[in-house]
């Protein structure tokens, strides 16, 4: 049995994961924000999910989830970082704050947590920290530029925590996925007020190769795998799962 620890995990991509690993009789600690959401994904599988609030923009409550983990299951083996928020606008409009916030959100909250990370997993021999970045962090579009640059730079901070605690059977890796049917895309979707939500979600569906979005499980068991021994030679890359969108330039 191993502990695993996944930030933002109350719902889309998170639950997906935390599910993941609690059927594979793992024990989980979430942590999130979104405290109904979690109590809900926590009361669905008390034995093997645990909530504990927390604002990865507060470095205290990024703590208190490894302490929980400590607490409740006694050892930290897999991390994801599966955190992001986005804050519109190009540059000469964007605030100073949204940036500030985005970045503290996207990229300082993932480093806190690869510290804690490697300080745990060392106690244990080793283990795999994942960390969320995205296809914006290949290439970007209008108005992203603070969440364009949050996730490049976290592809970045992975393969510096790689190689520095290679030595310490720690791997990292990123992830990159593209378009994922979550809530937040469906709440992205319907803040186009002169477009129908579905209308737009099958538009971006179709500048897919695969003509559809991601689901939030597919993108889980891609998280299982890189936490598995299958995966043991994997480590500081950045693994796109993005339905092939980055590989076409023209359609």
């Amino acid at each position: 049995m191993r502990g695993v620890v996944v930030f933002g995990g109350a719902r889309g991509i998170g639950a997906a994961v935390a599910r993941r690993f609690a059927q594979a009789n793992d024990r989980v600690v979430v942590g999130d924000i979104l405290s109904d959401e979690g109590r809900a994904l926590a009361a669905s599988l008390s034995k093997a999910i645990i909530y504990q609030p927390c604002d990865v923009a507060v470095p205290g409550d990024i703590e208190a989830v490894f302490d929980r983990a400590l607490r409740e299951v006694g050892r930290v083996d897999v991390v994801l970082n599966n955190v992001g928020i986005t804050r519109y606008g190009p540059v000469d409009m964007l605030s100073l704050e949204d940036w500030e916030l985005t970045l503290r959100v996207n990229l300082t909250a993932q480093f806190l947590s690869c510290k804690r990370a490697v300080i745990e997993m060392r106690k244990v021999g080793g283990g795999v920290i994942i960390n969320t970045a995205s296809i914006l962090g290949h290439a970007s579009q209008k108005t992203t530029a603070a969440y364009a640059a949050s996730k490049a730079a976290v592809m970045g901070l992975t393969r510096t925590v790689a190689i520095d605690h290679a030595k310490d059977n720690i791997r990292c890796v990123s992830i990159s996925p593209g378009t994922i049917d979550t809530p937040l895309i469906r709440i992205a979707a319907k803040t186009f007020v002169d477009r129908k939500p579905d209308e737009l979600i099958m538009e971006w569906a179709a500048h897919h190769p695969l003509n559809r979005l991601g689901r939030p499980e597919e993108v889980a068991e891609t998280v299982f795998f890189l936490a598995s021994e299958g995966a043991a030679f994997i480590t500081g890359t950045d693994i796109l799962i993005d339905g092939g969108i980055h590989s076409e330039v023209y359609k």
